[in-house]
């Protein structure tokens, strides 16, 4: 008597359904899809424990429904169920943690390669400020040098140093004593047939 009570609860409550609902096949099960209801007709596919399935019609009992790779058939409407079954969940959280276990394995390498790549830029900015600092050196060096020649020429200005004034104005001497001499030599020579008369 009481399960009679119980089919008859349960063929009110799904009676009342609104069309187009998705529902889940409940834990632990196999459930075939017929061509009819009331299980008759060819068995077109077998759905499992948290297949969805989206419900057509409802008929005492029994319920029309779509499964997710588009096939309609009718199948007992007590072995579905709204809430997913909680092996489903567990099944999506497995699947869910390993993503996320292979999220965090590759955050954990990117944040190894970005610290090994942070210790190669900071020891090139530790040789970046080495060589700036001897350039640095260097161009006052070189500043220094330039301030010691710009005072030398300012002190020598436009003269000559002594000594070579003395040498250049004794170079100017010889060379114009032997070009006179040279020029005498060659007249008395093209005078004379080519003979030195001294």
């Amino acid at each position: 008597m009481s399960k009679t009570w119980i089919c008859c609860l349960l063929i009110l409550l799904f009676s009342g359904q609104s069309l187009a609902q998705t529902r889940y096949v409940t834990d632990l099960l196999r459930l075939n899809l017929h061509e009819q209801p009331q299980s008759q007709g060819k068995i077109i596919k077998t759905v499992i424990s948290g297949d969805p399935l989206v419900v057509l019609e409802n008929q005492p009992g029994y319920a029309k429904v779509r499964s997710a790779d588009g096939l309609i058939g009718w199948t007992k409407s007590a072995y579905l169920v709204d809430d997913k079954p909680p092996r489903l969940i567990v099944t999506q959280l497995e699947k869910k943690v390993v993503k996320l276990n292979k999220q965090k394995n590759k955050a954990v390498e990117e944040k190894i390669q970005a610290q090994k790549d942070a210790a190669k830029y900071k020891t090139l900015l530790e040789t970046n400020k080495q060589n700036e600092a001897s350039v640095n050196s260097q161009i006052e060096t070189l500043r220094e040098q330039n301030k010691t020649y710009e005072s030398a020429m300012r002190t020598y200005g436009s003269s000559i140093p002594l000594d070579v004034f003395l040498v250049s104005i004794l170079v100017i001497l010889v060379l114009g004593f032997a070009l006179g001499w040279y020029i005498i030599d060659y007249r008395i020579r093209k005078r004379h047939g080519g003979f030195r008369l001294y």
